[in-house]
């Protein structure tokens, strides 16, 4: 049973059957759809990579597509995929033991990595997952053209080869072309969005709830938040659709209510994903202190439309191809279609497009929240309601009159934003270029041409949108090439990082100490997971407080609101998260591996042990004692050499220093005993810190970056050691407690003394932790990780409870002496995420066995 004006359950007018029938527009069988669908995804897939080739971007040449968040999240993420498919994973799905010092995964895993085409990574090299990561995307740009191809047979009977054509379009979108095809997981919003279409199209012929159920949690399993908005989407469809037939309101409620149900059950379904990252994103690190700003200049907006169009600040990236926004334009003057199905539409159309520029509206297709990233993630909705119009139109063939008024609209729309920021000048040539083409094309096709003649249209039509297509493309990468803007980026995966992966992969510590990635070997934000190392750096949107703050209140520096951590190079750090072995570089294109004495990664803590041992509260130097369980640091008072600056509670006001002139600064001057190693906390300084003729840079800018702890130099013989700060702006200030001296030999025999009493042996499992500690323990047992929600921790075979903070570190108290641990780590709400499917397969179990059951009870069906 196949769709018509609505659905045959639905009853067609006379109207649709004369349109389809007319000759104007021939449908074709089964077969056919299928070789159109196919033909779909080959052309958007060619013309994608056609436009990737023409610039010479990766994988076609030397222009890097990996830049920001594809090159610093999703290329690790599924280089972790990888490891975890090949069994070389530190960790599981539940959690990741590689990145900062210990975190959930599995919040991580359902967001960046269930798009099914990602689970190819596994069948490519592990030093190619950018190739990968590209061919993720660009199968899901096919699957979505293919797909579309098939829905818009649904939404109205008519040529699969035209559909095919309009499909295209909406494949390879401005969403996909500017946002989506970087962003690998959201590409799945592209192919949800049809495949919801088909869903809703059952429940208007009343068939198939249980597949539909299947679908929607299929779609929300691979990517739950580009899901959200394709069902938003749908649904509105669905209520145009119902509005707009000839049928009475009890049809209208019956259908609602099985797609409503359809829709409960698929999320039911679908529940592990949405409770498990719910939680995640609200037990993470806040993001209200980002200003996200969805305004959009009028004119900018409207530019956004025509194919190759960019702007900056960023505006709604909508277009879909010269072809559909001139369809979409005539629709309407198209007499063919009904009047009230042609308002329908426009008003569809201008009502979603207003409220992606209206603050209440975008939180709602945002989840009610907007991203401190790019504000405009749902465009690739209203590209899929614009292709939708163009069928509606385009199904029953539009006279001359109504193509010529559509291709009016289509100049006027150029003259009033030829000069806007932008369009560029590809895409103002493609426009009127493409416009003039295809308005040409489809008055010819109108005519009612013999069969080969029609063909023949029909193939240059073709021609033009994969050309044009490709050509939008390339204005897009063109604009957005990183080395354009000075950011001079290579592939991911240097030569450098395989040499440090390598290295690293040669040696494995865990479970007695880590191996970890020194700050110099910087590749990606993820290091820990591209290079297989268990160091600090860590960039995710669920990066929870606990670890943001835990290690950040030991001297870890943090960018994007604690969402990215920073790792550092810090002996007193390494000791208590158990580094023994540290990769650095010493040279261009070498790294080294360096072994230090190091902890086991549980310790145990001495009752009492817990205080600042003479550092003032507070300070990074009193919670690094206090970690440690001895004193290891004094804090000197600083000497400034200019008197005339008062002294605040905050810290001594730094001197702004005029540009040019590097003997102006803030000199400063600490007494510390000879031989001790000098480090300066400074989260929020911004500015060049000199000692010893070497320069430390500090980059904080509160309360979206903070600065690490960096190590000065070594006090000299005569117990003076003295630094100077630059810094360009007018409003700094150093802490009084910015300076810590480490004392080397009262270190040393802390790592002795816990290396002496921690655990004789650790077992570390893919989400868990267990140790043997010396027989009656007592005090605290530490775990060198972090304390996110949903460890809980046993002793002697106890029942489990949450563990402690100690100094932000996982603490377990002993009582009165213990022998051993054991600590288990579960996803908070995955629990109640697997009772959610639970009900969802009984709902469904229900579904089918009850007719059956009234059947064999001889009772009439409902």
């Amino acid at each position: 049973m196949s769709s018509t004006a609505i659905s045959p359950a639905l009853g067609s007018t006379a109207t649709d059957r004369r349109a389809a029938r007319g000759g104007t527009v021939r449908g074709g069988g089964r077969r056919v759809g299928a070789v159109a669908a196919l033909v779909a995804a080959i052309m958007s897939m060619t013309a994608y990579c056609a436009g990737l080739a023409a610039h010479g971007t990766f994988p076609f040449g030397p222009a890097p597509r990996a830049d920001n968040d594809l090159r610093h999240q999703y290329v690790p993420f599924h280089t972790y995929l990888w490891d975890l498919q090949h069994g070389e994973v530190q960790g599981d799905l539940f959690f990741n033991w590689q990145s900062g010092y210990g975190v959930g995964f599995l919040g991580d895993f359902l967001t960046y990595l269930t798009n099914p085409f990602s689970w190819l990574t596994g069948l490519f090299p592990r030093g190619e997952v950018e190739f990968a990561v590209f061919v993720v995307s660009l199968l899901s740009t096919g699957l979505a053209a293919a797909l579309m191809t098939v829905f818009l047979g649904r939404l109205r009977p008519g040529s699969p080869w035209l559909r095919a054509l309009l499909a295209v379009g909406y494949a390879v979108c401005g969403w996909n072309v500017a946002e989506g095809a970087v962003v690998p997981m959201w590409m799945w919003g592209l192919v949800a969005l049809p495949l919801l279409g088909i869903a809703s199209d059952w429940c208007l012929t009343e068939r198939r709830w249980v597949l539909g159920s299947f679908l929607v949690a299929f779609c929300w399993f691979a990517n739950f938040y580009t899901a959200a908005m394709a069902t938003m989407a749908v649904a509105l469809v669905l209520f145009l659709r119902l509005l707009t037939a000839d049928v009475d309101w009890r049809v209208r409620g019956r259908i609602l209510w099985r797609a409503a149900t359809m829709t409960v059950t698929g999320l039911l379904l679908a529940a592990p994903v949405i409770l498990v990252c719910g939680l995640a994103n609200a037990q993470a690190q806040p993001t209200d202190r980002y200003v996200v700003s969805v305004h959009t200049p009028f004119l900018n907006y409207l530019a956004m439309f025509m194919p190759g169009s960019l702007a900056s600040p960023t505006a709604p990236n909508v277009f879909v191809g010269t072809l559909v926004l001139v369809l979409a334009l005539a629709l309407p003057f198209q007499s063919r279609v009904p009047a009230r199905e042609r308002l329908a539409w426009s008003l569809l159309i201008v009502l979603t497009a207003l409220s992606f520029v209206f603050t209440p509206t975008a939180k709602a297709w945002q989840g009610f929240a907007l991203p401190h990233g790019a504000p405009f993630r749902e465009s690739f909705v209203l590209s899929g309601l614009l292709v939708m119009a163009a069928w509606v139109c385009l199904a029953r063939m539009p006279r001359a009159r109504a193509l010529l008024a559509g291709a009016a609209l289509l100049g006027l729309l150029i003259a009033l934003a030829y000069d806007a920021q932008a369009v560029n000048r590809h895409a103002l040539t493609g426009t009127l270029v493409g416009g003039a083409v295809f308005t040409g094309l489809l008055l010819l096709y109108a005519r009612g041409l013999r069969r080969r003649a029609r063909a023949a249209v029909v193939g240059s039509l073709a021609v033009a949108v994969v050309a044009g297509t490709a050509y939008s493309v390339y204005a897009v990468t063109l604009v957005q090439d990183p080395n354009r803007r000075g950011h001079s980026r290579t592939q991911t995966m240097t030569s450098l990082g395989i040499e440090a992966h390598e290295a690293l992969s040669a040696r494995r510590g865990r479970p007695d100490t880590r191996t970890v990635a020194g700050p110099e070997v910087f590749v990606t934000n993820n290091d820990a997971m591209l290079l297989r190392s268990q160091g600090g750096s860590y960039y995710s949107s669920y990066v929870t407080p606990e670890t943001a703050s835990g290690l950040g209140g030991l001297g870890l520096g943090e960018s994007m609101g604690g969402r990215h951590l920073w790792p550092v190079r810090d002996p007193v750090l390494h000791a208590l998260l158990g580094v023994g072995a540290t990769l650095d570089v010493p040279g261009p294109d070498r790294v080294r591996l360096r072994t230090v004495p190091a902890p086991p990664l549980v310790t145990v803590r001495a009752p009492g042990s817990d205080r600042a041992h003479g550092a003032p509260e507070g300070s990074v130097w009193a919670k690094r004692n206090a970690a440690l369980g001895a004193r290891v640091y004094t804090v000197p008072d600083l000497a400034y050499e200019d008197p005339g600056v008062a002294h605040t509670p905050a810290g001594r006001p730094l001197r702004r220093a005029e540009s040019g002139d590097p003997d102006q600064g803030n000199t400063f001057t600490a007494r510390c005993a000879p031989g001790s190693r000098v480090f300066l906390h400074a989260p929020a300084l911004r500015a060049d810190v000199l000692a010893g003729g070497s320069s430390e840079g500090f980059h904080g800018d509160p309360p979206v970056r903070l600065a690490p702890l960096k190590e000065l130099g070594e006090v000299p013989a005569d117990g003076r050691f003295t630094f100077t700060v630059r810094t360009g702006d007018d409003v700094q200030v150093l802490p009084a407690d910015a300076l810590g001296c480490l004392d080397v030999p009262a270190f040393d025999a802390v790592v002795g003394q816990l290396r002496a009493t921690g655990a004789t042996q650790v077992r570390v499992g893919g989400h868990s932790v267990s140790a043997d500690l010396p027989k009656g323990s007592v005090g605290t047992a530490v775990v060198a990780t972090t304390v996110p929600p949903g460890w809980t921790c046993s002793v002697d075979g106890g029942p489990a409870r949450p563990p402690v903070s100690h100094q932000g570190l996982m603490g377990v108290p002993l009582g009165d002496g213990a022998d051993r641990i054991a600590c288990t780590y579960v996803p908070p709400g995955l629990k109640a995420g697997l009772a959610g499917s639970g009900a969802g397969v009984l709902a469904i179990a229900a579904v089918l066995l009850l007719p059956r059951l009234r059947r064999w009870r001889g009772m009439p069906d409902a």
